[in-house]
């Protein structure tokens, strides 16, 4: 995510000299990483930022894609779509606080 200048967290962090930590995705559980960011890339955006993946687009993602999702796999997508809704939402206040100093 980019502030009004262009530029990400990351971005920043390397002008600062700070570090920025990289994923780390356990390989057993990569497909999920994956599949997380493709139903990223179709979710609807929301009138302030991302919205957590909802059913419906997590069942019309299945029925494109037609992947087999477990329960279980279902509920780590919602809940890594609710974390990663969080940390942008997060980032957006730090970018205003920024923007208005």
């Amino acid at each position: 995510m980019k502030d009004k200048d262009g530029e990400t967290r990351r971005e920043r962090n390397e002008s600062f000299e700070i570090d920025s930590p990289d994923v780390e995705v356990p390989e057993n559980g990569y497909f999920l990483w994956e599949w997380f960011w493709e139903l990223r890339e179709s979710a609807a955006p929301g009138f302030s930022g991302p919205a957590p993946v909802s059913n419906q687009e997590l069942t019309a993602w299945v029925g494109i894609t037609g992947n087999i999702v477990r329960r279980e796999e279902v509920r780590i997508l919602k809940v890594m779509s609710s974390r990663y809704c969080a940390e942008i939402d997060k980032e957006s206040e730090a970018i205003r606080e920024r923007e208005t100093e």
